[in-house]
């Protein structure tokens, strides 16, 4: 199961751009007006590369970080609890 986390906004009309990485293999960068603004990991233990990508790509970690924590949210159910509703 792929994993996309897009953290940092772009402007409407931006020029978006997708680069597909060789190492480490099957990673996407997505760039919004020449900038970073999202990665696709197609397998989610790629999970484990973050860090090196966010040095070498240069990437706002806390955004990062808190993208996958909010993905994880969701895909457990978690807000659920906080909203009331019975989670699915």
């Amino acid at each position: 199961m792929a994993i996309y986390l897009s953290f940092r906004p772009v402007q409407p009309f931006a020029k978006i751009t997708r680069e597909d990485l060789t190492d480490p293999a099957g990673v996407t960068l997505v760039r919004g007006d020449g900038e970073v603004v999202g990665i696709r990991l197609p397998e989610n233990d790629q999970v484990l590369l973050l860090p090196r990508l966010i040095e070498e790509y240069d990437l706002p970690a806390e955004r990062v970080w808190m993208r996958l924590r909010g993905d994880d949210d969701v895909a457990l159910g978690r807000r659920a609890v906080y909203g009331g509703a019975k989670p699915r």
